[in-house]
């Protein structure tokens, strides 16, 4: 199947394979079910797959003997003395063997197998792609129904002390720019609310385009933490080394275009074919067997050009995974780490902030009430208040999605 063939094939099941039911997908997700999900249910990882298959098609072809030839002819005399044979026609009949003495079936089929394990590599580094993206999307899923929550209740929080200085107005204990000015700020947290609250749905659909679930809505399940990923450089070193699913698949094409080598040096042999044949005359009759062997004389074309490709191909794929040895060992170290410094940083801040301590919140509000405090003040403990809360949540999925990074980079995510 030539490579046309293949990508008609792959975008025609993009986009023509039916979508997953919605009904039959949980409204409730954590991250261990979407990422079963989407290795199960994805079209794209679907698509992938065929190119396995076609790789196992190239396998039979590669096995596969080559078909004899069979010949038949008759001569009849047209004028002049019967010089060539006695009788008033001859016949002949024939069959031919090409002989693969040289090993080129087995070179062939040793490159159809590499080829085979491409295909699967390449079908597990699509995987992992695909299960890191789901898991940044369940990550920012997370952060942002918590945003949400925490949003709707400052929202409501200001709707509260909008309330309040409305009641002290009436009185004569506040002014009208102090309800202007609580007004603003609800008005304010209702849009922030409107946006993490888009932020959530874009998110939810960007999971529902995953499994291609169109109608499909779901929330992820669980608190918004990290997995403690151990940091531990010369481990994720090896566990990157030996499971990094870009560096497996680049080996894969290596060992393909060493098979490829092989397998050119091999088809410079020319390909005898054994010949095998009995002509017969009428009239009289007389037979005769034949036997012989015919070859091709390299004389003009030595097939070096394939072979000097093949090479290249080679040089190529040992270059391509030479670099992403290389930078893979950089990015490691880079996520390593920013992870580290993420997990600095939140600890400080959970260390020095108490997220949900209402004394802030209730010493504006006494304040505000005995007249010793402003309106700003209190506007200023609660926006304080919400600020601080979204920045922890903030910390928390950077954290989360830096070892997210750090197990797909060693092949611990999925795929």
């Amino acid at each position: 199947m030539n490579g046309r063939r293949l990508r008609i094939l792959m975008l025609s099941l993009v986009f023509c394979a039916p979508a997953a039911n919605a009904q039959d997908l949980p409204e409730l997700l954590t991250l261990p079910v979407l990422l079963r999900l989407v290795a199960e249910r994805s079209p794209r990882l679907a698509a992938e797959r065929v190119g396995v298959d076609a790789a196992q098609a190239d396998l039979v072809t590669a096995g596969a003997l080559p078909n004899p030839t069979v010949s038949y002819g008759r001569m009849r005399p047209s004028s002049g003395p019967n010089t060539l044979f006695e009788g008033n026609r001859q016949q002949q009949a024939g069959v031919e063997f090409p002989l693969l003495i040289a090993g080129q079936r087995g070179a062939r089929v040793e490159t159809a197998e590499q080829g085979v394990l491409g295909a699967r590599a390449r079908v597990s580094l699509a995987g992992s792609e695909l299960a890191l993206r789901a898991a940044d999307l369940f990550t920012g899923l997370q952060a942002a129904q918590d945003k949400t929550e925490v949003l709707a209740e400052a929202h409501a929080e200001f709707e509260h002390a909008a309330g309040l200085i409305a009641g002290r107005l009436e009185g004569g204990m506040a002014s009208r720019y102090d309800f202007a000015r609580v007004e603003i700020e609800v008005a304010a947290i209702a849009v922030r609310l409107a946006d993490a609250r888009a932020d959530a749905a874009e998110k939810s659909a960007g999971l529902a385009s995953l499994l291609g679930a169109a109608g499909w809505r779901p929330r992820a399940a669980g608190e918004l933490a990290a997995t403690g990923l151990a940091q531990d450089l010369p481990g994720l070193r090896a566990a990157l080394k030996s499971g990094n699913p870009q560096i497996l698949a680049a080996r894969r094409d290596e060992d393909t275009a060493r098979a490829a080598v092989r397998r050119a040096e091999l088809e410079r042999w020319p390909v005898p074919v054994l010949s095998l044949g009995r002509a017969w005359t009428n009239e009289p009759f007389g037979a005769a067997n034949f036997i012989g062997v015919s070859t091709e004389v390299p004389l003009f074309d030595s097939r070096q050009g394939q072979l000097s490709k093949a090479q290249a191909d080679l040089r190529a794929a040992e270059r391509r995974r030479e670099a992403l040895e290389a930078e893979a060992e950089v990015e490691l170290a880079r996520l390593v780490d920013a992870l580290e410094q993420r997990r600095a940083a939140l600890e400080r801040f959970e260390r020095k902030v108490d997220l949900r301590s209402p004394a802030l919140r209730q010493m504006a509000e006494d304040a505000y009430r005995l007249g010793r405090g402003t309106v700003l003040e209190l506007i200023d403990a609660a926006r304080t208040r919400v600020d601080a809360r979204i920045t922890g949540i903030d910390l928390r999925a950077f954290a989360v999605q830096q070892e997210l990074r750090i197990r797909a980079l060693t092949g611990a995510l999925g795929g």
